[in-house]
């Protein structure tokens, strides 16, 4: 009897280029997903906080930021703008590339369709939208953001693992307040895995954790847009995981750099400030931070398909 596994949303919704859809065998889900509530929209103090380290916010947004030039973001989701049918694909896209609260607006976003309108999707779907960017991508000029999360599956982690070393695979840690590397594809080594924390630098209630993690960044009440092209705010690791692809091509743009150069650059220029709670054990307590300039730091970088 053929197995499947259905994936739910890591987060929250919505609006931009046409989605692909990846076509496979259909299949009825047989779970629902499982969002965070969405909020009023605030300050965006994401767009905010992601350029500076720590203490206070200093009111220097990067929301609107003229970068990301050349490079393609696939959001492997609901779907993008007018082929999004329930809002969570277009969300992400609003923090890559719109203007009110993307940070890198030049940016290319592409959305491929792997999950329904209910925000499920089988394990056949999303391996299928894995493969079609990777037959499809330029890899050194191309991002895969997939906020998205199921069981344990060794057959999505070999998928994303090829993929990942080819190009920036970026992942959601999950929003189930348990170990990532319970969750697939949160637990594939090569790609970047991203959990979710405060304005105050806590660990979002909801967040995963553990040695699978590799990067924290904004993840609760984030401000974006609704499919429609209205703001709105939402939480999970959804949103964290979308705005650390912006940032790989925000650092791509400014360092005329591919994204898997980008991407290595993002790890390394990242903080060292302690997520509270974030459950690391002392392993990778990298924070997001975009930074005006380059700075090298020298220290080893997970996942180590960057190195």
């Amino acid at each position: 009897m053929r197995k499947f596994l259905l994936f739910l949303l890591s987060a929250a919704i919505l609006l931009f280029p046409s989605p692909v859809d990846a076509k496979t065998a259909k299949k009825k889900p047989t779970f629902r997903a499982v969002d965070n509530v969405p909020s009023a929209p605030g300050a965006a103090w994401a767009q905010d906080r992601v350029n500076q380290p720590w203490d206070k916010l200093d009111g220097r947004t990067l929301a609107g930021a003229q970068m990301g030039s050349g490079i393609t973001v696939y959001v492997i989701d609901t779907g993008v703008g007018s082929g999004d049918c329930h809002g969570h694909g277009s969300f992400m896209a609003s923090l890559v590339n719109s203007p009110s609260y993307g940070i890198a607006t030049l940016a290319t976003v592409v959305g491929v369709k792997a999950l329904d309108c209910n925000g499920t999707g089988t394990l056949a779907q999303v391996i299928a939208a894995v493969r079609w960017v990777d037959a499809n991508a330029e890899y050194s000029s191309s991002i895969v953001n997939m906020s998205l999360g199921g069981n344990a599956s060794p057959e999505l982690d070999a998928v994303v693992n090829a993929l990942a070393v080819k190009m920036p695979v970026v992942v959601a840690a999950g929003n189930e307040s348990t170990d990532a590397c319970f969750r697939s594809p949160a637990r594939a080594k090569s790609a970047i895995t991203v959990a979710a924390m405060t304005k105050n630098h806590l660990r979002s209630i909801f967040s995963n954790w553990g040695k699978c993690v590799d990067i924290w960044a904004p993840g609760s009440a984030i401000d974006g847009l609704d499919r429609f092209g209205n703001p709105m705010a939402a939480s999970g690791t959804s949103p964290a995981t979308a705005l650390v692809s912006a940032a790989i091509a925000y650092i791509a743009d400014r360092d005329n750099s591919t994204t898997m150069q980008a991407a290595l650059t993002v790890m390394k220029e990242s903080s060292d400030i302690i997520i509270i709670d974030g459950r690391t054990n002392g392993v990778k307590p990298y924070v997001l931070w975009i930074r005006d300039t380059p700075y090298r730091w020298i220290r080893t970088v997970y996942p180590s398909s960057l190195n």
